[in-house]
C-alpha cells in the first residue's frame, strides 16, 4: 500500500521499490502490518541490503490513506505477533487516527479482539485516554457489547465513571444501545469498585498516623480493620455475587464505619502542652 506520497521522481536518494500501479513508493511497514507478513518485515529490518531497509525508521510511525498507524492496522486485522514486533521496533501504540479519532485499543475493543486488547494492556497502553468526544476504550467496548474486552479493562481498573462530552458513562452508552446485560455487568462492576474503594480508603487512613492524628482509640481502629478485612474477603470469594448482595455488603460496612468516619471528620485532639 502506498502511503508516504514520495515518488521516484524528485527523490534521487530513494532506493525502495515503487508501486507500478500508483507510482508511489511502497510503504513496507504498512503493507506488512496489513498482510500480517511478519517474516518479510523482520527480514527488512535485519538485512541491510534489503531495498526497503533504509526507509523503515521513517515508515514505522507512518499512516495509510485511512489515517491508520501500523499498530492500528495490525490490531484491526488481528495480527498479534506483528503488532508486538511493530511496538518493539518503535511504532507508537497510543497514536490516534486523525480521521476517526480512535486509538488501536479502541479499534480492538470495537472488534472484540481479546488477544489484541490483552497484549496492549500488558504493554501498558493508555486505556483511559479519551477521544475528542470523550470516549475511552471502555465506552467503545460498551457501544459494541464486547464484554470480554470490558472485563479486561475493568480488571486493570479502567475508569467506569468516565463521561463523554455528552455526559455519558460506559453503562449509559450500553443502555442507549439496548445492551441490557452489558449495562447490568457495568453496574455490578461499579458496585464492586465502590465497595473496594471504601475498604482501601479506610485502610489507608488507619495505616497512616498523619491522616489518623490520634482521633481513634485502639478498639475503634480494630473494629475498622476487621470490618474492612471481612468485606475484602467477601469480595475475593464472591465473584458471582449479585449487585443486590454487593449493595448489602456496602451498606453493612458503611453502618459499621459511620461512627468511626464521624470521628475522623473531627479536628484532631490537641496535644498536651509541655511544662
Amino acid at each position: 500500500m502506498a502511503d508516504d506520497n514520495i515518488t521516484e521522481t524528485g527523490d534521487s536518494q530513494a532506493s525502495s521499490p515503487v508501486s507500478r500501479k500508483s507510482g508511489k513508493r511502497i510503504n513496507i511497514v504498512i503493507e506488512s502490518a496489513f498482510n500480517g507478513d511478519l517474516n518479510k518485515l523482520q527480514e527488512c529490518f535485519t538485512n541491510e541490503d534489503n531495498p526497503y531497509h533504509e526507509r523503515l525508521q521513517e515508515q514505522i510511525n507512518s499512516i495509510d490513506e485511512d489515517g491508520r498507524s501500523p499498530v492500528e492496522i495490525a490490531a484491526t486485522e488481528g495480527h498479534v505477533e506483528m503488532m508486538k514486533f511493530l511496538i518493539e521496533k518503535g511504532s507508537e501504540q497510543d497514536t490516534r487516527n486523525p480521521l476517526s479519532g480512535k486509538s488501536p485499543l479502541d479499534m480492538a475493543c470495537i472488534l472484540g479482539r481479546e488477544d489484541i486488547v490483552r497484549e496492549l494492556l500488558a504493554n501498558e497502553v493508555k486505556y483511559d485516554a479519551t477521544s475528542v468526544s470523550g470516549y475511552t476504550a471502555l465506552h467503545h467496548a460498551s457501544v459494541w457489547d464486547q464484554r470480554k474486552c470490558i472485563k479486561q479493562l475493568i480488571d486493570l481498573d479502567a475508569d467506569l465513571g468516565a463521561k463523554t462530552k455528552n455526559g455519558e458513562r460506559p453503562r449509559d452508552i450500553a443502555v442507549r444501545y439496548n445492551h441490557t446485560e452489558c449495562a447490568a455487568f457495568l453496574d455490578l462492576s461499579e458496585a464492586r469498585k465502590d465497595l473496594k474503594n471504601l475498604i482501601t480508603e479506610i485502610k489507608e487512613i488507619i495505616d497512616d498516623p498523619q491522616k489518623l492524628q490520634g482521633r481513634l482509640a485502639k478498639d475503634e481502629k480494630m473494629i475498622a480493620v476487621n470490618a474492612c478485612a471481612d468485606k475484602q474477603e467477601w469480595l475475593d470469594t464472591n465473584n458471582s455475587a449479585s449487585i443486590k448482595e454487593v449493595h448489602r455488603q456496602f451498606k453493612e460496612l458503611t453502618g459499621i464505619l459511620e461512627p468511626i468516619q464521624a470521628k475522623l471528620a473531627e479536628p484532631p485532639p490537641e496535644k498536651p502542652q509541655r511544662k
